[in-house]
């Protein structure tokens, strides 16, 4: 079995080495302009590559018939086509093109001497068509008329020898002149249409790799174009992590400045101060109030998706637990209840998800009606590919025309002293669920309450 298996592994790297000295010689490198060339020259590598082990099973028996025989020219024809065979796939330096011309040389050498010595009926016709259709196959379209035309001359040629009886031969004397037009007429007309019809194939062939190459082409020249933006984009990024951190910074600044300087203002110079200047103060401080709670809306904004990426299986009744923790003062002040079902385990960004749901349940308690106390639920289903969750409300309700912008920068649709806030929550809200690969959306009337919708996919 040792031994066995020594053999075969011999064989295998004898075999390899044969078949890349082979390829080598007989086929070009390919090239970026002509892949069909290359295609043509692979074909012509591959039937050298097979037919020299086929040719020493054939020729060599061939050859010992002839010489027995006594048929000189076939021995010379066969002894011209092993060597031949030999010179193309073993001798370097050649052109592969003169190549090709040695072995269609050859074919047509064995052709003719089959031709002579075997009739009109045998296997030299066969060779010819042969010939015709591999020179199709391995050189232009051009070369095919050629054959057409050289074949045309050959049967011409063997035509006249049987009418005139220019060889002494036992074949040619078996068969007669029609007999010779009827087979050649249809060798040449197999030769046509073989080169009518095979550089049809090589044309779609040829259109196939041609559209392959511009698309590859067009596929680099867009991953260039995305590789540029994917640039400009963290060079944005970077932009708005500068502004994000002038904002927190060099814009509070002032702001506490005048916060300060209008409550001195009103402490050291209240008395003196008559009541619409002591409005104007407030208005002040009020409104530099604001700004900072818009500021820090704004950089809560800008940080989703930058931090706490780290998607990780989460339990979401922990979630809200944490949540609820959180706001427990805001509820408690609002007699408000927040129930929900039994949430599920879920890959997420679990700080995000939890500001996504703090937004959710302070937006419907702010929103409240004024003549009951606010009822928040939570649910959750399972879809095909996503979770569907919803937050449904008792509250104030909203109009269907507001439906779409209520998650828009700065949009606020109850403008009511009450309801404090700068418009940023469920944009932020839209903003994470986007993050999550989901889409959010409301169901809401005036007076009946909202229900806010959000998918989370798997």
């Amino acid at each position: 079995m040792r031994n066995q298996g020594s053999h075969t592994n011999q064989f295998y790297v004898v075999w390899s080495s044969y078949r890349d000295v082979v390829f080598r010689n007989t086929s070009a490198p390919p090239g970026e302009d002509d892949a069909l060339q290359y295609w043509r020259d692979h074909l012509f590598a591959a039937t050298v590559f097979y037919l020299m082990p086929l040719s020493l099973i054939a020729l060599i028996p061939g050859i010992y018939a002839a010489y027995a025989e006594g048929l000189t020219y076939l021995i010379v024809a066969d002894g011209f086509a092993v060597i031949s065979l030999l010179v193309i796939a073993f001798v370097p330096g050649i052109p592969v093109y003169t190549r090709k011309l040695i072995f269609c040389a050859a074919l047509y050498l064995v052709s003719l001497a089959l031709l002579f010595y075997l009739g009109t009926f045998g296997p030299g016709l066969m060779y010819l068509l042969a010939v015709g259709v591999f020179v199709i196959l391995i050189f232009e379209k051009r070369y095919g008329f050629i054959v057409v035309l050289l074949n045309t001359l050959i049967c011409t040629i063997f035509g006249f020898a049987i009418y005139y009886g220019w060889w002494d031969t036992l074949v040619f004397s078996v068969y007669d002149l029609q007999s010779w037009i009827a087979v050649s007429s249809n060798l040449v007309f197999l030769n046509l249409l073989a080169v009518l019809l095979i550089p049809k194939l090589y044309n779609g062939l040829n259109k196939t790799i041609q559209e392959e190459n511009r698309l590859r082409v067009e596929l680099e020249q867009n991953q260039q174009k995305l590789n540029r933006s994917l640039e400009e984009l963290e060079q944005k990024n970077g932009e708005l992590e500068q502004f994000a951190y002038a904002a927190s910074h060099d814009l509070k600044e002032p702001l506490r400045m005048v916060q300060s300087f209008m409550k001195l203002l009103s402490d050291k110079y209240g008395d003196s101060i008559d009541a619409e200047g002591k409005k104007y103060i407030h208005f002040a401080i009020d409104g530099s109030d604001r700004m900072k709670v818009l500021i820090d809306d704004l950089l809560e904004f800008s940080r989703v998706g930058r931090e706490n990426s780290t998607f990780e299986k989460t339990d979401l009744n922990r979630v809200l637990d944490d949540v609820m923790a959180l706001i427990r003062s805001f509820v408690d002040e609002h007699q408000a209840t927040v129930t929900w079902a039994k949430m599920p385990e879920i890959v997420c960004q679990k700080v995000p998800l939890k500001q996504l749901f703090s937004n959710l349940i302070t937006n419907s308690i702010k929103y409240r009606k004024e003549s009951e106390p606010p009822v928040v639920e939570i649910s959750c289903e399972e879809k095909p590919g996503e979770w569907l969750f919803a937050v449904s409300d008792n509250g104030k309700g909203i109009d269907p025309k507001y439906h779409t912008v209520v998650f828009d920068l700065f949009k606020r649709i109850d403008v009511s002293d009450r309801s404090e806030g700068t418009g940023m929550g469920l944009a932020i809200c839209k903003k994470i669920v986007e993050q999550h690969g989901g889409k959010i959306w409301v169901e809401s009337e005036a007076g009946k309450g909202s229900t806010f919708c959000f998918t989370i996919a798997k």
